[in-house]
This record gives C-alpha cells, structure tokens and sequence, in this order.
C-alpha cells in the first residue's frame, strides 16, 4: 500500500480536492464518495496483502463500525483542502491501519 500513500499528494489547478469536495458538494453526496474511496482503499489492501482480509477488514471496520470517522475525515479535509481526498483518506487509514 504504500504505492497509494506514498505521503500527501499536493493537488494543482483545478483539480478535485479534499476543499472541493468540502465546498462544492452537496452534504448528501460526500458521504458515497468517501464511501466509494474506501471501498478503493479496501480493496488495494486486500490485494496488497496477497487476498488476506485483516487489513482490509481494518479499514472497513474503521470506516463503517466507528462512529466519528467521517468527521475525521472532514477535518482532515479541511486541514489539507489542497491535497487530493484519496490520499488524505489513504493516509488516516495508513495511521489506523498501518501499511
């Protein structure tokens, strides 16, 4: 995984950022993006743990079982709003999940 969080990515010009996302979409639709990045980050767990499921169970259960994610994520998101939303994602799920 760490190919995915390599480190913050600083985004340009009028790219989709973690401050887009926060400014420009609707409250409704921000929670099946982060939902839909997640999954994305699950996914390259599982197969960067060779199709074992803990880490990507990590990263589930720390989205959809703890109840103040999505509002870390949000902060987070509004400490970076010029970094793109996946890799501010990938980097909380590197700290609570590890590599």
């Amino acid at each position: 995984m760490t190919m995915l969080v390599g480190g913050l990515t600083p985004a340009f010009a009028m790219d989709f950022t973690a401050g887009v996302v926060m400014s420009k979409m609707k409250p409704e639709e921000r929670y099946p993006f982060i939902a839909g990045v997640v999954e994305g980050l699950a996914y390259g767990r599982f197969v960067h743990d060779e199709k074992k499921t803990e880490g990507m169970g990590c990263v589930y259960d720390w989205f959809y079982k703890e109840p103040k994610t999505v509002d870390v994520i949000y902060a987070a998101f509004g400490k970076f709003p010029d970094h793109l939303p996946g890799a501010v994602i990938a980097a909380l799920v590197k700290r609570k999940c590890g590599e």
